[in-house]
């Protein structure tokens, strides 16, 4: 053979081994194949591999619901935040009624928060878990605040995120008015007695400046000083004016002035919960103290204020005519709208703080405001449309307000009666034909901060174009006459009735809580 023949022999082997070898390859791929199967199984047929099963198939199940499910609708959260930097205080600056310019905006803000600083304080003397500003027994930077109440609809403070400050102008307030609310404040404080309380008839000693002298007098009677036995309603309506304005006892630049006055009315509570009260005289100090005790723990939430405000509250409760109202002493018989009135008031505050304020108690003083409402929507002190409580002079008398119907109006909203009920809508046409004024400084006759009170809340209830006529008059009756400038400053001269026994204390506390009407209470919605 040639040696081409070896080679096309070497070329056929070759050619042949070749395809054996590609029949025995696949031969044994399959068996490498079916042997590998059989491994799986035997492998997938353990625990660790019936959990790997599980696993991927869970993965895929997410991985299904991640990228195939449809997107939940997010809702546009606002949060306006302000920042507020405190200004120097101008006594020279006048108080007038210039209203807030309105901020044009895309989206007008109906609920702002509005985050306000609070005053740091270092203390280097006070161990830590000793000082009772705390809730617990470390100094944490919380200030416990809760920083919505009111009575009505809900609640918020002044600084709150409901209504708050944010409706200052909106409601018909404006810079004038919040400057005269801090001066008010500013002498109120100027004026606190070392232990705490307000001083009805010695507020003067009180003055740092030692230049204050009771000097106002009403027909030779001097009013400035007031009665002492009013200490304890006097210093709660002060407590109130700060508190309305969103000052608690942990929180905004009064809280020292806060803190020492409740720590007082704490100590004036004797065992049976009362306030300032002794059988046989006026229950007045203990509805306001029982107002302020409850409004300050509703803001604050402090543990260390509940026991007093509840033991306050089930005085009152002791106290109440059953299923009528309340007046002098401990279930007297006989009822007056002025103490009940001040007494709902109470109870709000406290049902405000989830305090155990009864409904049978609202619904005694209901029926008690339906007694005294005359069929023309006239509430009276003590009958159907009988006008007001009102002092004697020397000589002569206040000239009667619709106080009382001004006190049932406000009280009926906040018991949950409809503004569209008759009684109110005739209560409302009342005081719209008695809306404040201040005639003359030689005829003060008409002058009532309390009826101009109670009626700036009825009214602002009420709202609308009476709100309106009601709080430009109410402006221009309170706004001008407060005092500027010296010692008095931010204070009011005690004129109206009543003042003979609150004095300047009382006139001031009052009228800044009508002033303070446009952040306070919140709308009842029907």
């Amino acid at each position: 053979m040639s040696e081409y023949d070896d080679d096309y022999y070497e070329d056929e082997y070759d050619d042949d081994a070749e395809g054996e070898g590609d029949e025995f390859g696949e031969e044994e791929g399959e068996f490498q194949e079916v042997n590998m199967r059989q491994r799986l199984i035997a492998i997938m047929s353990t625990s660790y591999g019936i959990s790997i099963v599980l696993h991927i198939i869970l993965i895929l199940i997410l991985a299904g619901i991640y990228f195939y499910a449809p997107l939940p609708q997010k809702e546009a959260v606002v949060i306006a935040k302000r920042e507020v930097k405190q200004q120097e205080y101008d006594e020279e600056l006048k108080r007038d009624m210039v209203k807030t310019p309105k901020i044009k905006a895309d989206k007008i803000v109906e609920k702002p928060i509005i985050i306000l600083e609070e005053e740091v304080e270092i203390t280097k003397d006070i161990p830590k878990g000793t000082d009772m500003s705390n809730l617990s027994n470390k100094n944490l930077d919380s200030t416990s605040v809760v920083d919505a109440y009111g009575v009505g609809g809900g609640a918020a403070g002044a600084y709150g995120q409901r209504w708050g400050k944010g409706s200052l102008s909106r409601e018909g307030g404006s810079e004038g008015t919040e400057s005269a609310v801090q001066a008010a404040l500013r002498w109120l404080k100027r004026h606190q007695s070392g232990d705490g309380r307000w001083d009805t008839d010695g507020w003067h000693n009180n003055c740092k400046k030692n230049t204050c002298r009771p000097e106002f007098s009403y027909n030779g009677a001097v009013w400035d000083k007031g009665d002492g036995r009013y200490d304890e309603g006097v210093s709660a309506l002060a407590l109130l004016a700060f508190l309305g304005n969103g000052q608690t006892h942990r929180f905004g630049q009064f809280k020292k002035t806060v803190h020492r006055g409740l720590t007082w009315l704490k100590g004036r509570q004797k065992e049976d919960g009362s306030i300032g009260f002794t059988e046989g005289e006026s229950i007045y100090n203990h509805a306001i103290a029982t107002m302020a005790m409850c409004e300050a723990y509703a803001v604050s939430r402090d543990f260390t204020l509940k026991k007093y405000a509840q033991k306050a509250v089930d005085f009152v409760t002791v106290a109440q005519n059953p299923g009528q109202g309340w007046k002098y002493g401990v279930k007297p018989g006989k009822n007056d709208t002025s103490v009940t009135g001040w007494m709902v008031l109470a109870l709000k505050a406290a049902k405000t703080g989830k305090l155990n304020a009864p409904s049978e108690a609202f619904d005694g003083a209901r029926n008690w405001f339906d007694r005294a409402t005359s069929t023309q929507g006239a509430s009276g002190y003590q009958t159907p449309g009988g006008g007001s409580s009102y002092i004697p002079a020397q000589k002569g008398k206040f000239d009667q307000t619709p106080c009382m119907t001004g006190v049932a109006l406000i009280c009926r909203i906040f018991t949950g009666q409809r503004k569209q009920e008759d009684v109110i809508k005739k209560g409302q046409k009342i005081l719209m034909d008695n809306i404040p004024t201040w005639p003359s400084k030689q005829d003060t006759r008409k002058v009532n901060f309390y009826y101009w009170y109670y009626g700036t809340y009825s009214m602002f209830q009420v709202g609308g174009s009476d709100w309106k006529k009601w709080n430009d008059a109410m402006q221009g009756a309170v706004l001008d006459k407060q005092r500027m400038g010296g010692d008095e400053d931010g204070s009011w001269d005690p004129v109206g009735e009543w003042c003979i026994a609150g004095g300047r204390v009382y006139a001031t506390a009052l009228n800044a809580l009508t002033l303070e009407i446009y952040y306070r209470y919140e709308r009842a919605q029907k």
